[in-house]
């Protein structure tokens, strides 16, 4: 189960300081989703693509050496 805060700052103390950082940007037309995860905490942002914030938190995402994931498949299929 991921607890999702939210606030990105509420998040971004623990992605300074977590062995794994996870994210993924999700195309959704005229906005993207941003997901970000370290260990049992998540936050959810939508941005239009252009937007200096979007920009922003994935640079600082990059500085903290954060993974990006792109897609999510059940255990039982991805070798299957």
């Amino acid at each position: 189960m991921v607890f999702v805060v939210e606030k990105w700052e509420d998040i971004e103390e623990c992605v300074r300081y977590a062995r794994y950082v996870l994210y993924q940007v999700i195309d959704l037309g005229d906005v993207v989703e941003l997901r970000v995860k370290t260990g049992k905490l998540g936050w959810l942002g939508v941005f239009k693509k252009e937007s200096s914030e979007l920009q922003r938190i994935l640079r600082k995402l990059k500085d903290y050496g954060a993974i990006r994931v792109l897609k999510s498949i059940p255990d039982e299929n991805f070798l299957s």
